[in-house]
């Protein structure tokens, strides 16, 4: 009975072990990948909220101007050059919410993983020519 709870106890500390065990070159492999594509969303969302800031003055710009040269939009080119405005607005204040959103999330996740891939771990593999290994990341 007793030799059947220990097959069980290391059957699972095995299984344990060898899923910490991953190789470091994949988890560096791993965490430059990561780093490198929210570096990307981090840039995107940097484009799109300059972008999106330029549009919005743009379009703010155009509507007030469409209102100085005819206060109640009464002539077609007018109305127009008015909801062209509107419209410049509008995308760019949305490309702003959404650049920052990327800004964000991309700038933090970066971070996040740069400071995983530059860190010192311990790592314990059931290998018998490593049994234990410290690890720092530069």
């Amino acid at each position: 009975m007793k030799t059947k709870y220990i097959f069980i106890l290391l059957t699972v500390l095995t299984f344990n072990f060898t899923s910490q065990a991953q190789d470091q070159g994949e988890k560096k492999q791993l965490y430059q990948h990561k780093v490198e594509s929210y570096t990307t969303m981090r840039n995107a969302g940097i484009g799109l909220t300059i972008g999106g800031t330029i549009l919005t003055i743009a379009g703010i710009t155009s509507m007030s101007n469409a209102i100085a040269s005819d206060p109640d939009l009464l002539t077609d080119e007018m109305a127009s050059k008015y909801t062209i405005g509107l419209l410049c607005a509008s995308l760019g204040m949305t490309g702003t919410g959404g650049g920052i959103v990327f800004w964000v999330i991309g700038s933090s996740k970066k971070n996040y993983y740069s400071q995983r891939l530059n860190s010192l771990t311990f790592n314990l593999n059931p290998n018998p020519y490593h049994l234990a290994s410290l690890t720092y990341r530069f």
